[in-house]
C-alpha cells in the first residue's frame, strides 16, 4: 500500500526535489517544504500520509519539529532522515516517535519499504 499524500521537509533544495520526484513517480502527492518553519506555518497543519523529516536543519531540528508536530495533535507516521546517524540519535528519534531513521543518501527501495512499512503500523 502506498501513500496518497507525504510531506516532507528538507532544507537541502536538491534533495527535496530528487525525492519528490521519486514519490510523484509513484503516484504520491508530494507537499514539499524548505524549512520547519515553512511547514509549520500552514496553520491549521494537516494530517499526511506520512512525513520524512530531514535532520540536520538550521534553526529546528528534526526531532525537535516532530516533537512540535505530535504536540500539536498531528498523529502521522514520521520518517526521519540523516546524513549523520549514529545510535544516540536513532535512540532519540525513537523514542521522540519517529517510525525509522534512514540515512542519506536514501535508497529508493529501502525509502518506498520505509514508508509502507510506517503505514502498516
Amino acid at each position: 500500500m502506498l501513500p496518497k499524500t507525504i510531506s516532507l521537509v528538507d532544507d537541502d533544495e536538491a534533495v527535496r526535489d530528487s525525492m519528490s520526484a521519486l514519490l510523484e513517480s509513484y503516484g504520491i502527492a508530494v507537499e514539499a517544504y524548505a524549512s520547519p518553519r515553512d511547514f509549520l506555518s500552514h496553520q491549521p497543519l494537516r494530517e499526511s500520509d506520512c512525513i520524512l523529516l530531514d535532520y540536520h536543519m538550521p534553526e529546528m531540528d528534526g526531532l525537535q519539529l516532530l516533537g512540535e508536530i505530535r504536540k500539536q495533535g498531528l498523529s502521522s507516521p514520521a520518517i526521519l532522515i540523516t546524513g549523520k546517524g549514529d545510535s544516540l540519535l536513532n535512540s532519540r528519534a525513537l523514542q521522540a516517535g519517529a517510525h525509522a531513521i534512514l540515512n542519506k543518501p536514501v535508497d529508493d527501495t529501502v525509502l518506498l519499504q520505509s514508508i509502507r512499512s510506517a503505514l502498516a503500523a
